[in-house]
């Protein structure tokens, strides 16, 4: 073999070496590709013209790939093919188009990226021409007349909407007596499919009465804690409604892990029907403890001193078995690493009737005790001791009642009688003992992201008068949110409104209100375009002290944007006054701005931008706000 062969052979050696990687990575790829999900690239819609691209995208599962997917991919999942066909064709089916039909074809090319095709054929819309029902009983024939108000002639025939009516007509039935209550329903379409006549006939049964109601797994708790929520009982009426309620009003005591509220052999059609409440119960005892370092810098020292606070806990949710609760706690607070020094201590007792006086109006009260501590750098003791006395009553699921009161003592030791009341000025100690009543009516369906409801509250608050202290003054908050859909029910398109109004007023002539106790306006929560609290009456310095009469009127657009963002459009006005007496037109404050929202499990994110309409004396005309949760 001469020279020039084996520089060939030494070269053939080496290229297959240098190609061999680039194969196995070729491979390598290949096969990681075949494990991997294909990306979605692209979804193309043909064949639709009664509902656009973008609306039928919406209610797929499948979704393309936007420019916010850079990091995380959306992925094909063939599974869900046919998840999007039913969705599709049921979006079709419940405007009237009874015949429409959809097919989803795909195709994964050499780079893992997958292309839909999805075809429509949509048919002819048929449309509802006229509605009937017979039979049913005169007596809740109003009730059927409401219920038959959701349809309405001439609007797209929805199987779906006539089966909720049909539904719907067959539960008011069943919360008057009748459970067995049949409602069918028949329906005649034109030769050209365009209209259809709808039937409901309604046969009633018989009615049917509550039976016995037997309890199962009561070890912990005594039987009557549980039927005394109950609402259903024996020989009264069945009502649906009011089995729900019940399970709603048991599992609320915050006793049981687990419950169900049935009926035996219903398959029998029994007509007083025995029920059977059954219940898993939560460990009634419970115990905590709590230990936390910090930093403390006392007063006449320039080192701070390193501290540790432990609580200790213990409580019982179910007293002896009748849903009483009652919690006791231990707080101290002293200094560690260096010479050791107690620096506060409190005890604490907690409470909760959930039937006071033998009605449904919980009453709780928590009584604390702060000894107070005593040490070279302090030779003063304060005790301090007091307690909250609370009583709630639900009128019904929307509307509540709050009534409370509040009582504060302390006791000085080691300060001079005649120097008491300016230690208590220089220390800011304030005796606050006061009396609130509330009316909350809330019918949100979300507080976080309200999307339709309203929320009014009226608050009431009296401070010292006849329970002393000192402070003195009344005061009353009115507030009344309001949120109206704009777009499809569930859908964040809202318009979302708020009247606020609060005033205060001090009792006697040589008192006053404090200042944490007025009104302040300006900021992300109340009027944008202004920094926090910065509107109303200020004093000669020129800074804000707040006022006792307060107007704000709020009203905002929101909306979606795209994947977990949202828009909003807003208009806000309003001021602080010192006095009612003192309001002018003139001084009302107006800005108009908008929002971007990031949705979080713990409610939006938003960043607000506002800019004056009525301007003042500052000059700056627009501000960002950075908040969590909505403004209102």
């Amino acid at each position: 073999m001469n020279q020039h062969s084996i520089k060939n052979i030494i070269f053939l050696i080496t290229l297959i070496f240098l190609i061999l990687p680039v194969k196995r990575d070729e491979v390598l790829k290949a096969e990681q590709a075949a494990f991997e999900k294909p990306v979605i690239k692209r979804i193309e819609v043909s064949g639709n013209s009664y509902f656009s691209d973008k609306k039928i995208k919406m209610k797929m599962s499948i979704k393309e790939n936007k420019w916010y997917n850079l990091f995380k991919k959306r992925r094909f999942n063939k599974w869900e093919l046919e998840i999007d066909r039913y969705a599709i064709d049921s979006l079709y089916h419940t405007n009237g188009f009874l015949q429409a039909k959809s097919t989803i074809d795909y195709n994964i090319d050499n780079e893992n990226n997958v292309w839909l095709s999805l075809s429509i054929y949509e048919g002819g819309q048929t449309r509802l021409e006229s509605f009937n029902l017979e039979g049913g009983l005169s007596s809740l024939a109003f009730k059927e007349k409401k219920e038959l108000e959701k349809l309405k002639s001439g609007e797209p025939l929805s199987f779906s909407k006539l089966d909720q009516v049909a539904f719907s007509l067959k539960g008011i039935y069943a919360n008057y007596g009748y459970p067995y209550c049949q409602v069918n329903m028949e329906y005649e379409i034109s030769n050209d499919s365009t209209q259809a006549r709808v039937n409901f006939y309604i046969n009633p049964d018989e009615e049917v009465k509550f039976g016995e109601i037997y309890f199962e797994g009561f070890s912990l708790t005594d039987k009557k804690v549980a039927e005394r929520e109950l609402i259903i009982k024996r020989g009264e009426i069945y009502s649906r409604e009011r089995i729900l309620k019940s399970e709603q009003r048991v599992y609320s005591t915050g006793l049981f892990n687990y419950l169900s509220l049935e009926a035996k052999n219903i398959k029998g059609k029994p007509k007083n029907p025995d029920f059977v409440l059954k219940v898993v119960e939560r460990k009634p005892s419970y115990v905590g403890i709590k230990l936390g370092l910090g930093q403390y810098q006392p007063q006449n020292l320039t080192a701070d001193l390193t501290t540790a606070d432990l609580t200790l806990e213990w409580g019982n949710r179910n007293l002896a078995g009748s849903a009483r609760k009652i919690n006791i706690s231990a707080f101290t607070s002293f200094v560690i690493i260096k010479d050791w020094q107690n620096l506060s201590n409190r005890f604490k007792l907690g409470f909760v009737e959930p039937w006071f006086l033998g009605t449904r109006t919980p009453f709780d009260f928590d009584l604390y005790y702060e000894p107070g501590v005593k040490s070279i750098i302090q030779p003063y003791r304060i005790e301090s001791y007091g307690g909250n006395f609370n009583f709630s009553r639900e009128y019904n699921r929307d509307v509540k009642f709050w009534l409370t009161f509040s009582y504060q003592g302390i006791k000085i030791y080691g300060i001079p009688p005649d120097k008491e009341e300016e230690f208590k000025m220089e220390k800011g100690i304030n005796i606050r003992r006061k009396m609130s009543f509330s009316v909350e009516k809330d019918t949100r369906s979300n507080p976080f992201i309200p999307t339709t409801g309203s929320y009014f509250l009226i608050y009431n608050e009296l401070v010292g008068g006849f329970l002393k202290g000192d402070n003195h003054f009344y005061k009353t908050i009115l507030t009344w949110n309001r949120y109206n859909p704009l777009g499809e029910k569930g859908e964040l398109d809202i318009l979302a409104t708020r009247v606020k109004i609060g005033y205060v007023q001090k009792l006697f002539r040589d008192k006053f209100v404090p200042t944490f106790d007025r009104f302040y306006a300006g900021g992300a929560y109340t009027i944008r375009g202004y920094l926090e609290n910065t509107l109303g009456p200020k004093d000669s310095k020129g800074e804000n002290i707040g006022g006792g009469f307060m107007m704000l009127a709020n009203s905002e657009i929101r909306r979606n944007l795209f994947w977990k963002f949202g828009y909003t459009v807003f208009l806000d006005a309003g001021n602080v006054w010192a006095e009612p007496k003192d309001f002018n037109f003139s001084d009302i404050r107006v800005t108009a701005g908008a929002g971007l929202q990031f949705f979080t499990p713990v409610g939006p994110i938003r960043l607000d931008y506002a800019r004056r309409i009525i301007r003042d004396d500052d000059p700056s005309g627009g501000r960002f706000h950075l908040a969590i949760l909505y403004a209102f």
